[in-house]
Formats: structure tokens, C-alpha cells, sequence
């Protein structure tokens, strides 16, 4: 069964046949059912193998399971008798392989309901709820909240319970709504990372220009003290400067004119 969010299954479980169970109004389907379990047993009663011999019959158990299978199919179209577990993994895998209307039955329900009119009325009663009850009150929930409702099939199980196997998922509308929604996070999230990398690539800008400063700055300062230490050195052993002689007090002074 395909849905738009894959196959999921809800269940609603039922107990096994109750002992002091009241059957109402299965005198027309049981009388049905005998009535084909006893056409089976006249048409398998006259059979001949191709040499004029009886031939190897089933078991009188057997063609009236056989008979009873063939009533559900006719009733209900698809119906596999196997044994479904209880727990979610077989549910699911069950639920895949459904299409609808699908009925699985665990075999020895099946032989039970073959020989049990109240058993065979009490579980056709569980199992036509699904389609008469379960489906239209599914589908009108599943549309009040904006959802979509795919039936899968019921299982009756070994121990007697029913389970309801219903997939669903969101209407066209939603998916719709939901891929813009999560289309504009996803334009968010890419501007929020240029943003976060042209950030970044700024700040490792301002970085390397600071080392960059840094770096000059030492290296003047380098320059600087390695050339106060040259004059230094140079104004160290530079030669003294010789002090002239006095002029004698007592000579005198005399001025020439050209």
C-alpha cells in the first residue's frame, strides 16, 4: 500500500471468542457456510481417479476448512492464513504487504471458525467492524486534523485477538507546506553560514593585520635600538677636542687698519 510518509499502522486489539458468548443473526451466514461445506463433501464423495477407482480424499476436517476458506475469500476478497506476531516488527511488515482490504488468519483460528459457527460468526463480526466501522470513523478523523487515511487489512492472531492495521500520512497540501517550510529553514541555515564565514574570514583578516603591525613594530624598534647603540659607540671613541691657550693678561692689544 503506498502512502505519502510510507506505510504506519495503528491497532485496536480484541480478546479471544468469550466462552458465555450470545451470538445474534448468523443463522443466514452459518446456514450458508454448511450448506457449502455440505455441497463439498457430496461433490468430494463422488470423485474417481482416472483408472475408475475411489480416489485419496482430504480429511472430512480438511474440505470443510477448505469450504470455509472459500466462503471468506468470497466475502472478502483477500484473505492469508498465516501467523502474524503481535509485536510492531510484524505488524509492519504485514501492514507492507497490504493493500486495503487484505485479512490475514492464524490457521488455527481458521480451523476453529471451520468447525465453530459461534467462533466463525464472532470473528467475521470483529473482522467486518474493520470495514464498516474502523475505516469510515478513521478516515473522517484522519481528515479533521489535516491528514490522510489508508485502511491495511485485519489479523487475527494465534491467541484469538484482532488487530486493525491502518497506514496514513499528510495530505498533499501539508507536504507541500511542510517542503516550503523546510526549504526556507534550509535558505536560513546557508545565509547563516556565508554570514558566519564572511565573519570569520574578517576577523582572521584583522588578525593577521595586527600580528602584521606588530611585527613591523618590533622590527623598527629593533632597527631603533640597534642604531642608538652605534652612536653611542661612535660618540664614545670619538678623539677629545684640545682647549686653547689663554691670551696673557698683560700683553696689550692692538688694532690694525688696512
Amino acid at each position: 500500500m503506498s502512502g505519502v510518509m510510507g506505510c504506519s499502522y495503528l491497532t485496536r486489539m480484541y480478546s479471544a471468542l468469550p466462552g458465555n458468548l450470545t451470538v445474534q443473526s448468523t443463522a443466514a451466514r452459518s446456514s450458508s457456510f454448511l450448506d457449502m461445506a455440505a455441497k463439498a463433501s457430496r461433490d468430494i464423495g463422488d470423485a474417481l481417479d482416472v483408472n475408475g477407482q475411489p480416489a485419496v480424499y482430504e480429511t472430512a476436517e480438511t474440505s470443510q476448512v477448505n469450504a470455509y476458506l472459500e466462503h471468506l475469500k468470497q466475502k472478502y476478497g483477500r484473505v492469508t492464513i498465516e501467523s502474524v506476531g503481535k509485536d510492531q516488527a510484524s505488524l509492519e511488515r504485514a501492514g507492507r504487504r497490504m493493500c486495503g482490504n487484505d485479512v490475514v488468519i492464524a490457521p488455527n483460528i481458521l480451523k476453529e471458525m471451520a468447525s465453530d459457527p459461534k467462533k466463525a460468526a464472532y470473528y467475521e463480526q470483529e473482522i467486518d467492524r474493520f470495514f464498516t466501522d474502523i475505516i469510515p470513523k478513521g478516515k473522517a478523523f484522519a481528515a479533521s486534523i489535516g491528514l490522510t487515511f489508508e485502511p491495511c487489512g485485519v489479523v487475527v492472531h494465534e491467541d484469538g485477538t484482532v488487530t486493525y492495521i491502518c497506514g496514513g500520512g499528510d495530505s498533499p497540501e501539508r507536504v507541500a507546506e511542510v517542503n516550503r517550510i523546510n526549504a526556507e529553514k534550509a535558505r536560513k541555515r546557508a545565509e547563516q553560514r556565508r554570514q558566519y564565514q564572511e565573519q570569520a574570514a574578517a576577523a582572521a583578516a584583522q588578525r593577521r593585520s595586527v600580528f602584521e603591525h606588530t611585527a613591523e613594530t618590533a622590527a623598527r624598534e629593533t632597527a631603533f635600538s640597534s642604531l642608538n647603540e652605534l652612536l653611542i659607540t661612535r660618540m664614545a671613541s670619538a678623539p677629545a677636542a684640545t682647549p686653547e691657550a689663554p691670551f696673557p693678561a698683560e700683553a696689550g692689544l692692538f688694532f690694525l687698519n688696512p
